[in-house]
């Protein structure tokens, strides 16, 4: 098939990265541009049969400032424990397995020199920070799953992770069970990433890190993961590591 140079901007948008552009040249100009609809998979993107994500930043938005004033209604600073890759002290006890979250409330009471709160007022502030995961991401995870088998890897904790079994994943019937064949957790494995040792629990898990791509928006945690044989490519935000597949859901990197 032949278009119009016009038209080039306009059908690389439409096609997508999962097309193969041949641009014909005559007498030093560029007259017609074809396409050929093939998948375009790298000789990585062929290697590649099971692909593991991060939660936070990636699939679920996130919304730090908006926890952070959940918690300052209640007269706490947390700013200084929060973080979008990673959280400090009593939170890091949480989503390390370290704490449950009965003792992580009474941690931050005592923390901040507030007896008077509730459990329920804590858990209510920390739930701020996640925002949603938008129909179009979980429809890519769908299309992806025809061609791949997903996993997850998060650093999170048991406040995060029961909004996401109990709401964030529901999506046409289905739950989060529906998307992953692995679900690897670090308040469960009681390690978080960057460190090598969750790595190694996910391949002990069975993924083959020489057929794994992870996807993680945060470097650090990417070379981590690729210091323990892993395939890794730091995922934007906003949904945009779609980018890195066509629309038949092939990876294209």
């Amino acid at each position: 098939m032949f278009l119009p140079v016009a038209a080039l901007v306009k059908t690389i948008r439409r096609l997508g990265c999962g097309i193969r552009l041949k641009i014909v040249i005559f007498a030093g100009h560029t007259s017609r541009v074809g396409y050929d609809s093939r998948p375009c998979l790298t000789h990585r993107a062929m290697d590649i049969t099971h692909l593991l994500f991060d939660f936070g930043g990636v699939l679920v938005d996130l919304d730090r400032p908006r926890c952070e004033r959940a918690f300052a209604a209640l007269g706490i600073d947390v700013r200084p424990y929060l973080g979008d890759y990673g959280q400090q002290k009593v939170f890091s006890q949480l989503e390390s397995g370290k704490i449950t979250v009965p003792e992580f409330c009474v941690a931050v009471r005592q923390l901040f020199g507030k007896p008077q709160l509730s459990d329920a007022d804590i858990v209510g502030a920390f739930e701020e920070f996640l925002v949603g995961i938008p129909a179009e991401r979980l429809d890519c995870l769908l299309r992806l799953k025809r061609h791949y088998r997903l996993s997850l890897l998060s650093n999170t904790n048991p406040i995060h992770w029961r909004m996401a079994r109990e709401g964030l994943f529901a999506y046409r019937g289905l739950g989060v069970d529906d998307f992953f064949e692995h679900i690897f957790l670090s308040f469960e494995l009681g390690v978080e990433k960057p460190a090598p040792a969750i790595y190694q629990a996910v391949a002990a898990g069975g993924l083959d890190p020489q057929h794994t791509l992870f996807l993680d928006d945060c470097e650090a945690n990417c070379e981590a993961a690729r210091h323990e044989g892993f395939h890794a490519v730091t995922a934007p935000l906003g949904g945009d590591w779609m980018k890195f597949f066509d629309t038949e859901g092939h990876l294209c990197i």
